[in-house]
């Protein structure tokens, strides 16, 4: 059914592209390899970090993202006003085979939405529906960090605010808790959502070369209660700044980021059922940093360089604090304007006072990675895609991590290391 309606879903957008002009846009990244013991490639990850911390030669899946907008009216001389209508499909599989099992594959509508702009009456633009609503990534994290409310609501973009620009939004996050036969499991109040008010002040120029981005959020859901179970009101907020330019002839985002309450994850997946037995929610909170620059060097070298740090607090009595950290370097060697030598290494180390073998905390838990890929690139560049690579990937974890790096069925189970060797590609446009 799910490709019966991914099939009707496209034709359709076939069917009315003539009416109107559209832009196409997508990004795809797949491949396959092998583990060092002989199975299908293993992913390795640090539980509780997250992300895909160094991604190079660590993705097991294949994954699609196919966008069209449809532009009902550009602006133009005479009338500066535009409307559009924004839609993307994302299509994900494990890539064990060409025809996978249902389990083993999804099809889901990420975006649709409409936006507007131009008008005489109002500066900016205005918006409504599903969308990604995010900023910034670490690309070889795979991690959008920064600003990530990506969901359903409204907004207003593009305010001329001083020497920067404005964006209000209200987002509002359905709880996504359902029976077996997918019906939502309601409280007093019906399916219980969490809002969200979201303000970004962007593009403040501090330098010539230098400017800044805040973000603030002001997140709530109200009381309810679920047969004899009752559920508090819950509220938090977040506050974030990033510095973003260029350094000497590079590109850097340098961000510190707090939330606290229902924006303790930062982000917009904060529990709508806190019980009255356990309101810890209502007390937790997290603090970070990031730290991305990317820079085409030379002639020869570009390199890629990530950072980040956190501590958080989950609100409970005891065993509450979470430490975390992660470094990584992809260094590239232009062997020529097409053929490329691709290293990634780095480190990444988690500390969580919940986690113990009996009353024994667990510690730190580690996980390195290194890997080398040789590619083929569309262009001479850091971004340059589409890109096809072979990749070797080694990955060492600590004995405390052993539990988390694999199931107890799994050939790693009791080991610290895995090798993986194997073929990937990747592409926008």
């Amino acid at each position: 059914m799910k490709r019966i309606m991914g099939i009707l879903i496209i034709s359709w957008f076939a069917s009315t592209s003539f009416a109107l002009e559209a832009d196409f846009t997508g990004y795809l990244r797949g491949g396959t390899g092998v583990n060092f013991e002989g199975g299908k490639q293993q992913c390795f990850y640090n539980s509780g970090i997250p992300a895909n911390f160094l991604r190079l030669g660590n993705e097991c899946d294949f994954y699609s993202e196919i966008a069209m907008v449809f532009h009902h009216k550009k602006p133009d001389v005479a009338d500066p006003v535009y409307f559009k209508t924004n839609t993307r499909l994302v299509m994900q599989g494990k890539g064990t085979r060409q025809w996978e099992p249902a389990a083993n594959r999804n099809i889901a509508q990420l975006e649709a939405f409409v936006s507007a702009g131009g008008f005489s009456e109002v500066p900016g633009e205005f918006w409504v529906g599903k969308r990604f609503y995010r900023d910034v990534d670490v690309y070889i994290f795979d991690w959008y960090y920064y600003a990530d409310m990506s969901g359903v609501g409204a907004g207003w973009d593009q305010i001329p605010i001083g020497t920067g620009k404005l964006a209000i939004a209200h987002l509002i996050q359905s709880d996504d808790k359902v029976t077996a036969s997918g019906d939502y499991v309601e409280t007093s109040t019906g399916a219980p959502v969490l809002q969200a008010l979201d303000l970004r002040w962007k593009e403040i120029p501090v330098s010539e070369n230098q400017q800044l981005n805040f973000w603030g959020v002001y997140a709530f859901a109200e009381g309810s209660t679920e047969g004899t179970t009752v559920y508090v009101p819950t509220n938090g907020y977040s506050l974030s700044a990033r510095l973003s330019g260029k350094v000497g002839t590079g590109f850097n985002n340098f961000t510190l980021m707090y939330g606290q309450g229902a924006m303790s994850g930062l982000n917009i997946y904060g529990s709508v059922r806190v019980p009255e037995n356990d309101t810890s929610q209502n007390r937790a909170w997290t603090a970070r940093v990031v730290e991305d620059y990317h820079h085409d060097i030379s002639n020869k070298w570009a390199v890629i360089l990530s950072a980040a740090a956190n501590t958080s607090d989950n609100g409970k009595d005891a065993d509450s604090k979470t430490n975390w950290y992660e470094v990584g370097v992809r260094p590239i060697y232009e062997i020529s304007d097409r053929f490329q030598l691709v290293f990634e290494g780095g480190f990444s180390r988690i500390n969580s006072e919940s986690e113990k073998t009996g009353t024994e905390y667990i510690g730190d838990r580690d996980l390195s990675r290194v890997s080398i890929a040789p590619q083929i690139s569309f262009s001479k560049s850091i971004w340059g895609r589409p890109v096809m690579r072979a990749y070797l990937a080694h990955s060492m974890w600590s004995d405390s991590n052993k539990s988390n790096m694999a199931p107890a069925t799994s050939v790693f189970a009791n080991k610290n290391a895995g090798t993986n060797f194997g073929y990937q590609f990747e592409a926008w446009f």
